[in-house]
């Protein structure tokens, strides 16, 4: 690491997602590969989408099967809406997580593109099908992982409504260290590095990827143009290792 550059703070993190996105709004070189992953995401949110819907109502009719009255339609009402979310949530996710690896060559030329213009080196491709493997193994670990945490998070405020002041915030916490795990793969992967390597930056660098998580996550949730946030990630992503890397100057590569 270049001594002159610097551990990224919170603040650092969100100001490497806005600096992703001005570099993918003001290049429309940039545009045919930022759609890729958008459309990808697009089909696999619809799908698991779906699928998760139908089995919501599914299920809340079995839930509540055996609730007479009125407390049945509100019961059935309440269990749908809350499983519908979570099937939503999760098929989401899925899209976001999962199109990153799919897209991988069109993300990892936004990736050199973004470091390039920050005065970084041009990368060789690391591109072949077992690139692409070994990022859909780091994704579907990391999914493995979080999940479980937002479903146990799920049925928590299910069996203890007030709990959700504390899920809720936990989910969208876990939910953006998914996001930026995902989303540094490229940038790691340009440099080759290893599972442990890419845990190790991680830990050091917390406090900025905690930024760039969380305020990557709540783009995600803007309506109509949360998929976007996958190309804008990417270079952010790329942004925040560069700085860990060496100084850069404010508004570099925008």
């Amino acid at each position: 690491m270049n001594p002159s550059a610097r551990t990224p703070g919170f603040f650092d993190g969100i100001r490497a997602l806005f600096g992703g996105l001005g570099f993918i709004v003001l290049r429309p070189a940039s545009w045919p590969y930022a759609i890729i992953p958008v459309l990808i995401a697009l089909v696999i949110t619809g799908f698991f989408g779906a699928l998760g819907i139908y089995g919501a109502t599914r299920v809340a009719a079995h839930l509540v099967e055996n609730v007479h009255g009125a407390l049945h339609s509100v019961g059935l009402w309440v269990v749908t809406v809350l499983l519908g979310a979570l099937a939503v949530l999760v098929a989401f996710l899925l899209g976001v997580s999962l199109a990153p690896p799919l897209a991988g060559p069109a993300l990892e030329t936004l990736s050199k593109q973004q470091e390039l213009t920050l005065g970084g080196v041009a990368r060789d491709d690391n591109l072949s099908v077992a690139s692409v493997l070994r990022s859909l193994r780091v994704t579907l670990a990391a999914l493995v992982v979080g999940l479980p945490i937002i479903l146990a998070l799920t049925a928590l405020e299910l069996v203890f409504a007030p709990a959700v002041v504390v899920t809720v915030p936990l989910k969208f916490v876990v939910s953006g260290l998914l996001v930026a795990w995902d989303f540094l793969d490229h940038p790691f992967s340009l440099r080759g590095m290893r599972v442990r390597d890419r845990l190790a930056w991680m830990r050091k660098n917390l406090t900025g990827v905690l930024g760039f998580g969380l305020s990557t996550a709540a783009l995600l949730l803007v309506p109509g143009v949360g998929l976007l946030a996958i190309p804008v990630g990417v270079a952010a992503a790329t942004r925040l290792v560069v700085q860990t890397e060496r100084t850069l100057a404010p508004g570099a590569g925008g």
